[in-house]
């Protein structure tokens, strides 16, 4: 059973308001704020440097992370490297890749900037960018296969959207990619946590800790299937095995991915994170959310003068109110019953300006979300319609 109300209990902030932000970011439970606070308060040292007891508690502590993603992921825990963010993991791969001129990536007018942006800078190098288009927020894989070539080394695309929440045929579009000799990315920022998927065969996945998983910002991991295809882009303490005044040996991965002092607090509180969400199951909490997200989507629909546009059984909903900036509404749904939501492009320009030059208003939601908020947020911007009439 899904307790809802016990859920909400680690979340002591949705007692002050209407959180539908959490495409944006998650709200950190309970639990994992008390992890990283026994770190500060009982052991907090280094990682991976030092004989003492408190460093080999927090390299412990840090490293039970990497084995509790690995599982929640079905994947070797050694193939995961920690990162700050989604945009950290990707560009991790366009600078470590030993592009060559002539060479192709694929990327999909959907994107986050995350997954567009470090692509498009590769043009100095003599790589190509080529986008292909959707359709109704979804990426055919027949569009895929036409597109796809031999001077194709990557596909880069996202699983769902942060904008429409539409998910892409990543099954497929690997199977694709791999045929042609390609490999390929996928941008799991809004999927990992929430929906259940398998990752084992994708070459690169990207994902954040502070979305689906429930961590606290400032944390990501990407998982490499193959580390022969990726070299380190970033130098610094912490990823040799031997230094000369003339060479030095690097240490094997994923530690070689990982120079400097990382983010440790926040690791280990999002490993504490992912055990809550193992405990409510992913398959559990995709049904909740698809269920509150095609209600909310239906409520909106019926009001007039409200643009919808997300398609059904999504659980990122983008919207607008005829008349009325999209900064605007989100500002007084704020203030009517402090309902948060995100405005403007979302970070997805190209997405979300052919919806509309202003921007959007998005709602999205978590696996805290209730009904009760759902029932808020369309009464609020049935009224907002109406006093725009």
């Amino acid at each position: 059973m899904y307790n809802l109300a016990a859920i909400r209990e680690e979340f002591p902030v949705l007692s002050r308001c209407i959180y539908l932000d959490s495409a944006s970011t998650s709200q950190t439970p309970r639990c994992a704020v008390e992890a990283m606070d026994r770190f500060f308060y009982e052991y907090a040292a280094n990682h991976g440097r030092g004989a003492h007891h408190l460093a080999r508690r927090t390299t412990n502590e840090y490293e039970r992370t990497r084995d509790i993603l690995g599982r929640f992921l079905n994947v070797p825990s050694d193939h995961l490297v920690f990162t700050k963010n989604t945009t950290d993991s990707i560009n991790t791969v366009a600078h470590g890749v030993c592009w060559e001129e002539g060479d192709e990536v694929i990327t999909t007018s959907l994107e986050h900037h995350a997954n567009f942006l470090p692509w498009m800078a590769l043009k100095d190098r003599g790589v190509t960018m080529k986008v292909i288009p959707h359709h109704g927020g979804v990426v055919s894989p027949e569009t895929l296969q036409e597109a796809i070539s031999s001077q194709t080394r990557l596909v880069a695309i996202t699983h769902m959207t942060n904008v429409l929440g539409t998910v892409q045929p990543i099954d497929e579009m690997t199977a694709i990619a791999h045929d042609a000799g390609a490999r390929i990315l996928v941008d799991a920022a809004q999927s990992v946590g929430h929906m259940p998927f398998d990752c084992r065969k994708i070459d690169f996945l990207a994902m954040p800790g502070h979305k689906g998983l429930l961590g606290p910002q400032g944390t990501g991991a990407l998982y490499i299937l193959d580390f022969d295809s990726l070299s380190i882009s970033c130098h610094g303490g912490g990823i040799v095995e031997d230094v000369s005044l003339e060479s030095y040996t690097l240490l094997p991965p994923p530690a070689r991915f990982e120079p400097g002092t990382p983010n440790i607090p926040g690791v280990i509180g999002l490993g504490r994170a992912i055990e809550l969400v193992n405990e409510l199951g992913v398959e559990n909490i995709h049904t909740h959310e698809v269920r509150l997200g095609s209600w909310m989507r239906e409520g909106l629909l019926d009001i007039d003068g409200v643009s919808v546009y997300s398609p059904p059984y999504t659980t990122v909903i983008s919207f607008n109110i005829e008349g009325m900036d999209p900064h605007t509404c989100a500002s007084k749904l704020d203030e009517m019953k402090g309902i948060c939501v995100r405005s403007g492009m979302h970070c997805s320009q190209p997405l979300t300006s052919s919806l509309h030059p202003a921007g959007t208003v998005r709602a999205s939601i978590g696996c805290y979300t209730g009904d009760e908020e759902v029932q808020d947020l369309v009464e609020c911007v049935r009224k907002l319609a109406e006093g725009t009439r």
